[in-house]
C-alpha cells in the first residue's frame, strides 16, 4: 500500500540523514484525503488519499512526492549538512517554505 512505501520512505530518509550532518532534520509521512464532487447514482463516495513526505529542519519546510523523496533518498550523501539537502530538494523543482 502507498501508505506503507510513505512510511518506508519516510524512515529511510531519516536514517540517512541522522548519520550525516543534517542531524535533527525530520521527514514525516503527510496524507491529503480528497473526496469526487461527483458521483455516479448508486455509487458510494469514494475517498482518495495522496501520501507525501515533509521534511523540515526547524526554519524550512519542503513537501515531496513519493517519487521525489525516493529520488532524493538515492542521492544523499554523508557530508551533507541541511543547506545542501535543501538544495537538492530544490534541484527536484520542489519549493522550499522558510518557517521564520
Amino acid at each position: 500500500m502507498l501508505v506503507d512505501d510513505a512510511r518506508e520512505i519516510a524512515a529511510a530518509i531519516e536514517e540517512r540523514l541522522s548519520a550525516s550532518a543534517c542531524q535533527g532534520v525530520k521527514a514525516t509521512v503527510k496524507s491529503e484525503q480528497m473526496s469526487p464532487k461527483t458521483v455516479p447514482a448508486g455509487a458510494g463516495r469514494p475517498v482518495l488519499t495522496n501520501y507525501f513526505i515533509q521534511i523540515d529542519d526547524g526554519t524550512r519546510l519542503a513537501v515531496l512526492n513519493l517519487g521525489q523523496a525516493d529520488g532524493l533518498l538515492d542521492e544523499i550523501e554523508q557530508e551533507w549538512n541541511s543547506d545542501r539537502l535543501f538544495e537538492a530538494i530544490r534541484a527536484l523543482g520542489v519549493p522550499v517554505e522558510n518557517m521564520v
